[in-house]
């Protein structure tokens, strides 16, 4: 990229191609997980309020979503769309501000299902792609901490998607009027990635491969992160999806609705960076380890908390681990398979997207049936110490 399209900053000087393209997928991430994929949370109470979509459906929607998010994973993994890089990210970018759009129209719980299913696919192209582009300046700038910048976007659209529809109910808006305007808040966030994430896939050199006692090493700790990274996916998921569903069931419901979700996406924004920074201190295999137990914590916490305080906290530990475990495992795994980053980051995606089209769909039928999240709330919490547990034994096969 020539100086006249690097970006001009405060006092005159120039960011670096690699600090322009992490926040252009700070901004895709914010369209693409924060608005596009997450606001279905925030959203969930007024659509049961006014629509005919009732507990079980919202979980099958939400299933269907992750279902399409997996599509996009495996379909990142074929060469002839990781050729064409910036055309299928774009496509995701415009996909994702068309299917906001379109849930604004009360199609059922089958119709919503096909218009999230395309909403996931988008997402994974976006978050496969624009990774790649990250973790390829960061790589070549030696700047791993622009992997942190990059999924901070995901908190930073949860927030600005949560604060918009607030602002909307208080007002009077049913779900329709609230979803327009998010497509209007995801087509202003589509801008700037569209126009600077438009890198090409970059040759891996020689020096990348590894020796065969270190790659037979690092395939079997891939494998474990990998494992991992699908406990991840059904860990969080359930608690992600209808934390804000549990929230109304407490007094001034109306109030720890919007509070509950806001912290996730506060607690989540800078998170990367911690953790990041937890990681150049102890590793990043017990970074991620930890945070798993956190997270763990944290929906337990959700799961038995009879007060507000008791969401709060595990708000925090969601928001503040679930998309740090997400980037370290990453860039772990791209450090893994340094000759083949779109494949690793897509596998990785595949095996998250597993988890997530399973939870939601358990988690709606079975509080449908007993009248509470506690049970399927339970089950994540021991899926995510099984995924520290693959965690810890990656970083031993490492070892």
């Amino acid at each position: 990229m020539s100086a006249s399209r690097e970006s001009r900053v405060a006092g005159g000087r120039f960011a670096s191609r690699g600090t322009v393209e992490a926040l252009a997928g700070f901004l895709a991430l914010a369209l693409a997980m924060g608005v596009g994929r997450f606001a279905y949370t925030p959203m969930l109470p007024p659509m049961l309020d006014g629509s005919s979509l009732s507990l079980s459906g919202a979980g099958f929607v939400a299933s269907a979503n992750f279902a399409g998010y997996l599509a996009g994973a495996l379909l990142a993994t074929r060469s002839f769309v990781a050729r064409r890089r910036v055309l299928w990210l774009r496509a995701g970018l415009a996909a994702t501000v068309v299917t906001t759009a379109m849930m604004a129209i009360d199609a059922g719980t089958w119709g919503w299902s096909i218009v999230r299913f395309v909403a996931g696919v988008a997402s994974a192209f976006v978050l496969v792609f624009a990774s790649a582009v990250v973790f390829a300046s960061a790589a070549r700038e030696g700047r791993p901490m622009l992997g942190a910048l990059l999924y901070a976007g995901v908190g930073f659209g949860i927030v600005a998607s949560t604060m918009l529809i607030d602002f909307g109910r208080d007002a009077g808006w049913g779900y329709s009027p609230l979803w327009a305007s998010l497509a209007a808040l995801a087509l202003l966030l589509a801008i700037a990635p569209w126009r600077r994430l438009d890198a090409p896939p970059t040759a891996i050199s020689s020096a990348a491969a590894r020796a065969p006692a270190h790659a037979r090493a690092d395939r079997r700790a891939l494998g474990r992160l990998v494992w991992s990274y699908g406990c991840l996916g059904f860990g969080y998921i359930i608690t992600a999806t209808f934390i804000v569903v549990i929230a109304r069931g407490l007094p001034d419901g109306r109030t720890v609705e919007f509070w509950t979700w806001m912290i996730v996406g506060i607690a989540g924004a800078p998170s990367n960076w911690f953790w990041a920074r937890v990681a150049q201190r102890v590793g990043v295999y017990p970074a991620i380890v930890a945070a798993f137990v956190l997270e763990a914590i944290g929906v337990a916490l959700v799961a038995i908390g009879q007060q507000a305080i008791a969401l709060y906290v595990g708000a925090a530990l969601l928001g503040g681990t679930f998309m740090a475990i997400t980037a370290l495992g990453l860039a772990q795994a791209r450090s893994l398979a340094p000759d083949r980053p779109d494949e690793t980051i897509a596998r990785m995606t595949v095996a998250f997207s597993l988890g997530q089209i399973v939870g939601p769909a358990i988690g709606g039928w079975m509080a449908e049936r007993s009248g509470s999240f506690v049970a399927p709330s339970w089950i994540a919490v021991v899926v995510l110490v099984i995924g520290a547990a693959l965690a810890a034994a990656a970083a031993r096969t490492r070892q």
